[in-house]
């Protein structure tokens, strides 16, 4: 073998190299990306799976499942019949008044009455005398001017004494056909009461049913079930009293003025919805622990405290906030890192500040944040007030 046939050996073994480890380059390269898109796809399929297990959704059977949706529903229904008793007990109130007013128009009519009739029969024992025949038989000029104001003022108290007939008869007559409305409400608040009360009972019978039926475990998750229900009931009464004292006009969503209590993140963020009382009261939020929580909107601190069982464990909302914003609206900040609450009850905080971190105490099974808005002491769906 001659040189020339050498070098062209190793031209073409160093070309065929080059080749080589280019192509195991363009493979790593892109084997890297799909490794790093796949990582990203399974983070962000944690992060939902976090959530979607988050609160008291915990790895639960169907028939814990069903007891929480019934659970839901008893909730709903207790929550109307004590709004539709509060509006009983209003109407009750509305009535009790107008009948009291009607009573004291009615003396006062009578009185009015009386009145008239009196003044009639003395114009009918004076005979034919009239307010001429009184002009007339004025004996000087200062007497006749006198018996002329003595007139004027006796047809103004006559006029004025009917007017008043007329109007208290028909103040009478308009409370009446407000009574006769009112008790109409009345019996339709009634029967609504006494649907809800009918609908209740029939939720807590298949409850029953479905509990009897339960296994040793699941009867220990429905037991932590029925005390985070008993929790949320609790703390709705706490805030509704606290509510009660703001009188003015609810803000409107759209004027709020709320931040996310998540720095960065939006609605969009939002990995588990609000359902009402289907089980879940708010808006979550996946993060990773230990990331910082911030109040919407500046308030004052009503509830800065953790929820523990008799065994000391965590339970319910675990370490949780609720901030009054003075505007009819509230917020609640639940399940945060222990010992992470920055704020005390009474305390003002400004819009923006740090109020805890993400955790993952009480009915949590991943770190999130359950974020709630409240008026009245009622949980309202929560994204139409954020960014």
């Amino acid at each position: 073998m001659n040189i020339k046939d050498c070098v062209r050996i190793i031209c073409i073994s160093i070309l065929t190299l080059i080749i080589l480890l280019s192509s195991v380059g363009i493979v790593y390269a892109t084997s890297s990306q799909e490794l790093r898109n796949q990582q990203s796809d399974i983070d962000a399929k944690i992060e939902q799976t976090n959530t979607e297990i988050a609160g008291v959704k915990s790895q639960m059977t169907a028939a814990l499942s069903q007891i929480n949706t019934l659970n839901s529903e008893i909730s709903g229904y207790e929550n109307d019949i004590t709004k539709l008793q509060t509006q009983l007990e209003g109407v009750n109130a509305q009535i009790t008044e107008k009948e009291t007013n009607i009573a004291e128009q009615e003396t006062k009519y009578a009185e009015q009455k009386k009145l008239l009739e009196e003044r009639l029969v003395a114009l009918y024992e004076s005979g034919t005398t009239s307010y001429l025949d009184m002009l007339l038989t004025s004996e000087d000029l200062s007497d006749f001017i006198s018996n002329y104001y003595l007139i004027e003022q006796m047809a103004e108290a006559d006029e004025a004494l009917l007017e008043k007939i007329e109007n208290t008869k028909k103040q009478i007559e308009a409370e009446k056909e407000y009574l006769v409305s009112a008790k109409t409400e009345l019996e339709t608040t009634k029967q609504a009461i006494e649907q809800k009360k009918t609908s209740l009972a029939s939720s807590v019978s298949k409850k029953k049913a479905v509990v009897s039926n339960l296994t040793a475990e699941e009867a220990e998750l429905q037991a932590q079930l029925e005390e985070f229900e008993e929790d949320k009931r609790r703390i709705q009464a706490e805030l509704a009293k606290i509510a009660s004292n703001y009188t003015g006009e609810v803000v409107a969503p759209s004027a709020a003025g709320y931040i996310s209590p998540i720095p960065g993140k939006t609605k969009r963020n939002i990995t588990t919805g609000y359902y009402g009382y289907k089980g879940h009261t708010g808006a979550d939020f996946a993060c990773s622990s230990g990331t910082t929580i911030v109040a919407v909107k500046s308030g004052t601190v009503v509830t800065s405290t953790a929820l523990r069982n008799s065994r000391g464990n965590y339970k319910s909302y675990g370490e949780y906030v609720v901030i009054d914003h003075h505007d009819g609206t509230m917020t609640l900040y639940a399940h945060m890192l222990s010992g992470s609450r920055t704020v005390s009850p009474g305390q003002s905080v400004s819009q923006g500040q740090m109020i805890g971190q993400v955790g993952s105490t009480g009915n949590s099974t991943g770190p999130h944040l359950h974020f709630e808005v409240r008026i009245g002491g009622n949980h309202v769906n929560p994204t139409p007030y954020l960014p």
